[in-house]
């Protein structure tokens, strides 16, 4: 029963989030993309959890599998949400982090659901505010990519300045290789 509570208070701890080229730090603990969804659970506690949100068709998941090299009697997609701190995982072995999302405000026109709650903790990108580097490579476009390193990070936003953004879903570039991890 403690580590329960354990789990539960460490949802309510502040959070800084830095995002690097190869990797970012939670409160200090280097992660990338892929990442196992225990070293997430690990910091911010139990997440909600919401199996196959888009009850994708059998073609989506073969080309999954395939892009992935995943075999399909390991696919099951299962998104970890951490409603109060803004945050969300995407798998698709329920293991093996391939998204990591940041909700910013309110994301209502996302054809997807969303942390119940804004992500409130600090996020910087390469030790800055997220806030002067969208200004700095993301011009007046909408949603754009931020190529980090090997990671990337699409900044989603409804209007061309930095008020408007959204959300961050930090990905691997598409040259970089998707590992799964068997354990």
């Amino acid at each position: 029963m403690a580590l329960f509570q354990k789990k539960k208070l460490q949802n309510k701890l502040p959070v800084t989030i830095d995002l690097r080229d190869d990797y970012f730090f939670v409160n200090g603990k280097q992660l990338t993309i892929p990442s196992r969804i225990s070293d997430l659970t690990d910091i911010f506690g139990e997440p909600r959890l919401v199996a196959d949100r888009n009850k994708e068709s059998k073609f989506q998941k073969e080309r999954i599998c395939e892009k992935y090299n995943l075999s399909p009697d390991k696919y099951l997609e299962m998104d970890y949400y951490w409603d109060e701190l803004g945050l969300l995982a995407l798998t698709y072995d329920k293991k093996t982090v391939h998204c990591f999302w940041i909700k910013i405000g309110d994301s209502r026109k996302y054809p997807m659901e969303m942390p119940k709650s804004d992500f409130t903790g600090a996020l910087m990108i390469n030790g800055r505010p997220w806030q002067d580097v969208v200004t700095e490579k993301g011009g007046t476009s909408g949603t754009f990519k931020l190529k980090l390193g090997k990671l990337h990070a699409w900044v989603v936003r409804y209007g061309p300045k930095v008020k408007d953004v959204k959300q961050f879903q930090v990905l691997l570039n598409d040259d970089e290789k998707l590992v799964f991890f068997d354990d």
